[in-house]
């Protein structure tokens, strides 16, 4: 009896940690996505704004 209730804890518990682990995997995705957006327009504003004189080497 003691070990089904060990296992039906186990299996609950690794319900919750998936369901936590995706939350924050996807948490993790959004702000990765938001400073590659952000990175990709400062870098965009960097290059517009460098006058051509300055790549000739």
């Amino acid at each position: 009896m003691t070990v089904i209730f060990v296992f039906a804890a186990l299996i609950a518990a690794n319900i919750a940690y998936s369901v936590i682990d995706s939350r924050r995997a996807e948490d993790a995705r959004q702000m990765d996505d938001f400073y590659r957006v952000e990175f990709k327009k400062s870098y965009d504003v960097r290059r517009e704004t460098t006058p051509a004189s300055s790549n000739w080497y």
